[in-house]
């Protein structure tokens, strides 16, 4: 498809040793959020890396806003802000050191250059920690100030490599808003991550990759539409020794049936089942406390993924 902001295609590297990353081909629209997630090992960071030109791939084209990484980094990464999975600082510098000389490098000095260290560290919340030296940083102190440096100078598209990777639950939700905040803005962001409720929480588009290739890619919303059409409907009933299994077994359509507590889950194949389970509460006398339907999410379609290549 014409008019991509990102677009990969046939991406591949092949090692010495034999194996090889790829054919990967992924696309991202301008202003949207990519997720690219995929199991530990499975070629994400190899992929970033030959996208940002850092890593000359075997094969196959990249164009980010129009631009080849292999003829054209220098112009590409004045455009792009970079966080690496694992950053390495120097153990003597404080944060504060860290996005000053990113922003010295991004050719910012005096008042100019104070401002933005200053926005970029309170923006990721690590203005408190600021002036101690980073060799005493949590992974997921590192982590977080990866991504500081790679805001220094509000770049319009921002590549990040594992953001979240052991960033504390106040934190990632710190970091969730962040990267809503850019979208709203306009900024176009590509991270990856293994973290797949947070993804689901914030990416317009996904790409699911597993044993170097990229197994599934869409759209969030029409991915998690995508197979068999099953119903999946919880109910809380205020009385749940009055339900009787066998009966809502016997409901059409009916796949599944679960009673834990007062929860009882229900999963309807090809069906909309949902006012007859209503109705069966009701005459049961188990007080119908609430009835909702419950939404495909990222994890199973990545679980799906995993199956189906499973011995592949």
């Amino acid at each position: 498809m014409a008019g991509w902001f990102i677009e990969v295609v046939d991406l591949y590297k092949r090692y010495r040793d034999g194996v090889t990353v790829g054919p990967i081909s992924l696309s991202a629209g301008r202003g949207q959020i990519y997720g690219f997630v995929g199991p530990n090992g499975s070629g994400k960071t190899t992929t970033i890396r030959c996208m940002l030109g850092l890593q000359r791939p075997s094969g196959g084209h990249v164009s980010i806003a129009g631009l080849d990484p292999t003829t054209q980094p220098k112009e590409l990464m004045r455009m792009v802000g970079y966080s690496q999975e694992l950053p390495s600082f120097p153990p003597f510098l404080t944060g504060r050191d860290v996005v000053r000389v990113a922003a010295e490098l991004k050719g910012l000095s005096g008042e100019e250059l104070r401002r933005e260290v200053a926005r970029v560290l309170d923006l990721t919340g690590i203005v408190s920690h600021a002036n101690r030296k980073v060799g005493g940083y949590s992974k997921g102190m590192l982590q977080r100030l990866s991504v500081a440096q790679a805001l220094v100078g509000d770049p319009e598209i921002l590549i990040l490599d594992e953001p979240m990777l052991g960033v504390d639950p106040a934190a990632r939700f710190q970091m969730r808003e962040i990267f809503l905040e850019l979208r709203r803005s306009g900024k176009t962001i590509l991270f990856s991550t293994h973290e797949l409720l947070e993804l689901e929480r914030v990416a317009d588009r996904v790409g699911v990759i597993y044993r170097g290739k990229v197994a599934v890619e869409g759209d969030v919303g029409e991915l998690l539409s995508q197979g068999p059409r099953v119903i999946r409907v919880e109910a809380e009933v205020m009385r749940p020794q009055l339900v009787n299994p066998a009966l809502l077994e016997s409901l059409e359509g009916v796949s599944r049936v679960s009673i834990e507590g007062s929860i009882i889950r229900v999963e309807f194949d090809g069906v909309d089942g949902r006012e007859a389970l209503s109705e069966a509460l009701v005459r049961s006398g188990a007080g119908l406390l609430r009835l909702e339907t419950v939404n495909k999410t990222l994890e199973e379609l990545f679980m799906e993924v995993v199956r189906r290549h499973a011995g592949g």
